[in-house]
């Protein structure tokens, strides 16, 4: 049986201004989707999908299976025999609610290896998918939307900066918060769609110009702050960097007519403050997750349990040391 996991990911920096060549900052986070592959007895192909509910599907050879990924990383590829597949990205879930954790880059980076690793196993000549070939699939299911921030993150783990030389040729590096600071996921308790957003953007930039370039200009600075501190072990000025592209995020909302800062995040955001807690948005906003910096620790796990009272989920996560690994059930991990 082949494994493969993929972590899920906040974006910490850098929401809608990298698609026009800011940096961004993404922490891999250590929940993840696991993808289970192995060859099937009898000819027939059956996928199990694990998520806000429970699918099973028995598939004839030859026949689509229903799953756009599986389709499109399966095409072209002849296989000696049937499989039977477990994709479970219930980790990156609420119930029924996605989290904004990234479970669809997740998915497509535990899927696309897994199935590699499989069709070699089964004698197919089939390379490990790169992080280049995992952006484009990605996009390819989200109507090419999206900068691959996500994707980067759940490839590589840790935390990463990410930026666009120019479309579709990332630049991503390796970087570390200051020991010192902390961090906390917020569940604003609905999910948001990032696509939908990400194209209102695009309109905004097309349709008022002027403005769009200052406010982005601003964004970019403050994002290129950001990064400077984290290279120079900075805390306060990671801590006022990301507190201030937050507010930033919050003008551009109001720019754009889009809700990215909710009045959740806008309650959230107001205890944040009161507990001294620097606190934003993460990711393309509309709901979804929130993210809480501090240096002080104690701080940080009282507003937790502050926003807690208040009827909000508190995403307690860690880094994640280590992005995609695909294994053989058995056998010692490997990239």
């Amino acid at each position: 049986m082949i494994v493969a996991r993929a972590p899920g990911k906040l974006v910490a920096l850098g929401e809608y201004a990298v698609l026009d060549g800011a940096p961004a900052v993404v922490l891999a986070v250590d929940r993840y989707v696991e993808v289970t592959i192995e060859p099937s007895d009898d000819g027939t192909f059956r996928l199990i999908t694990r998520a806000a509910e429970t699918t099973e599907r028995a598939i004839t050879p030859g026949q689509p299976s229903g799953v756009p990924l599986v389709d499109l990383v399966g095409a072209g590829v002849r296989l000696p025999r049937a499989w039977n597949a477990t994709i479970d990205s219930r980790e990156l879930f609420a119930g029924t609610l996605k989290l904004g954790l990234g479970s669809s880059a997740a998915v497509v980076c535990a899927w696309a290896g897994a199935f590699a690793a499989f069709a070699r196993s089964e004698g197919v000549d089939s390379a490990d998918p790169g992080v280049g070939a995992l952006i484009e699939l990605h996009q390819a299911l989200q109507g090419g939307k999206g900068s691959g921030l996500d994707v980067a993150a759940s490839y590589y783990g840790g935390a990463i900066t990410f930026s666009l030389a120019r479309p579709g040729l990332p630049q991503i590096g390796s970087v570390r918060l200051p020991n010192s600071v902390g961090f906390a996921g917020i569940f604003a308790g609905r999910s948001a769609s990032t696509p939908e957003l990400v194209t209102r953007y695009r309109a905004w930039r097309r349709d008022r110009p002027k403005e769009a370039a200052g406010l982005v200009r601003r964004l970019t600075a403050q994002a290129e702050a950001g990064c400077a501190a984290l290279t120079g072990d900075d805390a306060a000025g990671w801590l006022e960097a990301f507190e201030a592209y937050g507010q930033g995020l919050d003008e551009l909302g109001a720019s754009m007519g889009a809700d990215i800062v909710t009045a959740e995040h806008r309650e959230i955001g107001v205890e944040a403050r009161r507990h001294g807690i620097a606190y934003k948005v993460s990711g393309a906003g509309g709901g979804d997750l929130g993210l809480a910096c501090a240096a002080d620790l104690e701080a940080l796990e009282a507003f937790s349990q502050s926003v807690l009272d208040r009827g909000f989920r508190v995403i307690k996560v860690s880094l994640a040391d280590h992005g995609l690994h695909v294994a053989q059930r058995g056998a010692g991990w490997q990239r």
